[in-house]
């Protein structure tokens, strides 16, 4: 928790009230599973690392196959060399540049803080800490959930691609397409968001946000 007030804390160097990041985990712009990730997260809920250090038969969980150290979220998400970990965020940081310029690679801190960090416009804060950190991070900890608990073969980097892609695009279109209701999105956020990242964009209708039956994808 502290480790996100921190990141969270912003060029005021005021460090937010928890109740903010509690209440971050659960934005609007995070779906159902990527909310529980972040809940997880912030709770240092998930059993990695030392759980495992003094629960006999399973000892040799608390390490790294890939790396052979101890693995820790913190690991897994921004430092682990096994395939999915590094690829996400480059692919991520390739999108990011496209709108903003710098590279990114967020820490854990940062990581767990996405939901209450603000950073340059409306649309810039939901496509950087809201959305391509949260859903990277997301995909990162199922690549290896399925490597490491399913005892799945790692993914070939044509996968780990084929699979940041549907779930970047997945998350556009959610955007796209919710209109109405609590969750409903301004047309001229969605685009703000999306701007510069799109494939296609040339082509698409000057208010293709807005209309029905338009496709849609990451560039």
């Amino acid at each position: 928790m502290e480790f996100a007030r921190g990141a969270a804390c912003g060029a005021d160097n005021i460090l937010p009230p928890k109740k903010k990041l509690w209440r971050a985990t659960r934005h609007k712009d995070f779906s159902r599973s990527i909310r529980f990730f972040m809940w997880m997260l912030l709770h240092d809920g998930y059993k990695v690392g030392d759980h495992w250090t003094n629960i006999p038969g399973h000892t040799e969980k608390a390490t790294c196959s890939h790396c052979g150290v101890t693995e820790s979220m913190s690991h897994i998400l921004t430092n682990c060399d096994a395939p999915g970990q590094s690829l996400v965020w480059d692919l991520a940081s390739e999108l990011w540049k496209r709108q903003v310029g710098p590279e990114l690679r967020p820490t854990i801190s940062e990581i767990m803080a996405c939901g209450a960090i603000t950073c340059g416009n409306k649309g810039t804060t939901r496509l950087l800490f809201r959305i391509i950190v949260s859903e990277s991070a997301h995909l990162i900890w199922k690549l290896r959930n399925n490597r490491v608990i399913n005892e799945e073969d790692p993914a070939s980097n044509v996968e780990i691609q084929n699979k940041w892609r549907k779930a970047t695009s997945s998350r556009l279109l959610t955007d796209k397409n919710v209109k109405y209701g609590n969750r409903a999105i301004d047309g001229s956020l969605v685009k703000s968001t999306w701007c510069k990242v799109l494939k296609d964009e040339y082509a698409l209708p000057k208010y293709w946000y807005r209309e029905t039956g338009v496709l849609v994808g990451i560039g």
